[in-house]
């Protein structure tokens, strides 16, 4: 599948350069401007869009520019790319959150597998109905939700009786 061309996806935003233009006809230099191309690749664009030569300069009318650029962002492949990208965006966005987040060391004391909940940890409040943890710093509040993740998974009985409202 051949690359879907930079340009694509500033579609409206072209749109909008070229709607406020006061000319009637559009150029190769403009093309170049508002699409972010080349020589070449605005040639063919004109060509791709119904221009006309005009002695050297190849022309094509601003108006037919324009539904030629509103027919492209009412396509279907428009509206793909477009939800693609977004859909790539926030993946990035969740990759680089997860980086982050793997980056913090939590320090695990050794007694964190053999954790009970009757010797929870100093600023750890759990009692029906309420969960208090004390901290001085967002690393060892991480240090104490693992300890009393540890204690609850050692015996999840026990802390459905305790936290439960009676």
């Amino acid at each position: 599948m051949p690359a879907k061309p930079k340009w694509l996806l500033r579609t409206p935003l072209i749109l909008e350069e070229i709607t406020a233009l006061e000319l009637p006809v559009v150029d190769r230099a403009v093309i170049e401007q508002t699409f972010g191309v080349r020589r070449r690749r605005a040639v063919q664009l004109l060509a791709a869009f119904g221009g006309y030569q005009a002695g050297n300069t190849i022309l094509i009318e601003r108006r037919r520019l324009l539904e030629q650029l509103e027919r492209i962002i009412s396509s279907g492949e428009f509206l793909f790319e477009e939800r693609r990208r977004e859909r790539l965006t926030e993946s990035l966005d969740r990759a680089r959150q997860s980086r982050r987040a793997a980056t913090i060391a939590i320090p695990i004391v050794r007694t964190a597998a053999r954790e009970t909940l009757d010797h929870l940890p100093a600023g750890i409040i759990l009692a029906p109905g309420l969960l208090r943890i004390e901290f001085a710093k967002s690393l060892e509040l991480l240090e104490k939700l693992f300890r009393l993740s540890q204690a609850i998974s050692n015996d999840y009985e026990q802390f459905e009786i305790l936290a439960s409202p009676r």
